[in-house]
């Protein structure tokens, strides 16, 4: 038995949270929003590393064809089952013949999909309609306790509010941390600024629209060829680009900045025409701040464990 996917969608893809490459050299980027990658396996019990589905602007259609617990997190897309509505961050129990439809988005880009027992890796991680998802079916003690549960209500109820996330979602204001040798000039340009998403180039680069920044001045010019970085911010011409996952090609684009780690969950879920102002920082106030986000989610997480804990003492009472 399996989870069929039905309709790929625009893009699905089987997903690592980091980087990695199989036995078989199948490379896998890592998921872009590490965020909710993350908490789709926190909510169904997994380790926060299992893989999950990775879906981006149209969320493929989605069959199940045995009784599996999944849990939903990132865009705040529309979900429907049997004509119940779903919601992202909350745990869900689906029978056999179940199908998972999404409609539009109400914000947000991408979405992911965690399994309980976990997912397994077969051929490409790209997946096409008619593709079938092998479940390894790892199942602990707490995920046998949450199918006796989930039995009656298919759900639980409570979740992860979406306006709880607002620290790392909602802003539109995101931080570079500075370059050494880059003018002091370039930063002001940039934050001077408000600039949209122009495009997206899959999981590679983001393409934003709005004031010119003149880089003929920085020290890191045209002439030194570099290898992007995930979140790194370029300045090819007079526009800002910030390369994602999957860019691995050199260039030799101006270097001006990188988006700390802390800031890429939003930008993974910025669509076309979604907004970005940009407030530019020193390496060490980004390390404070990176610590800070460290401390949020592991409370975020402890909350989470706190309420599957409290959810399986109410069922033993």
């Amino acid at each position: 038995m399996s989870v069929i996917i039905e309709n790929s969608g625009l893009l699905t893809l089987l997903q690592t949270l980091d980087k990695k490459e199989n036995d078989d050299n199948r490379v896998y980027n890592g998921a872009l929003d590490r965020l909710a990658f993350q908490m789709a396996n926190q909510l169904v019990g997994n380790p926060i590393d299992a893989l999950t589905v990775e879906m981006t602007v149209q969320p493929a259609v989605i069959k199940f064809t045995e009784p599996t617990i999944v849990a939903f997190s990132g865009a705040d897309f529309a979900g429907e089952v049997n004509g119940r509505i779903l919601n992202t961050n909350r745990i869900y129990l689906f029978d056999r013949g179940d199908t998972v439809k999404f409609d539009s988005q109400k914000r947000g880009n991408r979405l992911y999909m965690g399994v309980a027992g976990g997912i397994e890796t077969e051929g490409t991680n790209v997946l096409s309609s008619g593709d079938e998802l092998i479940m390894k079916r790892e199942y602990t003690e707490q995920h046998k306790e949450l199918f006796n549960i989930l039995r009656t209500n298919n759900t639980v109820n409570w979740g992860v509010d979406y306006y709880a996330l607002t620290e790392v979602y909602i802003s539109d204001i995101f931080h570079i941390v500075k370059v050494p040798g880059v003018d002091p000039k370039i930063y002001e340009q940039l934050e001077k600024n408000t600039y949209s998403v122009h495009n997206e180039k899959n999981r590679i680069m983001m393409y934003l629209k709005g004031g010119a920044v003149d880089v003929a001045e920085t020290a890191n010019g045209h002439d030194i060829e570099q290898y992007g970085l995930r979140g790194g911010v370029f300045i090819p011409e007079d526009q800002p680009v910030i390369t994602l996952n999957d860019f691995d090609q050199p260039t030799t684009a101006s270097h001006v900045g990188t988006i700390p780690s802390y800031h890429l969950h939003k930008l993974a879920q910025k669509r076309p025409g979604s907004q970005l102002q940009f407030k530019c920082i020193d390496i060490e106030d980004a390390h404070a701040n990176l610590y800070a986000h460290h401390l949020w989610i592991t409370s975020l997480f402890k909350a989470i464990d706190y309420k599957l804990s409290k959810e399986l003492v109410k069922e033993k009472l």
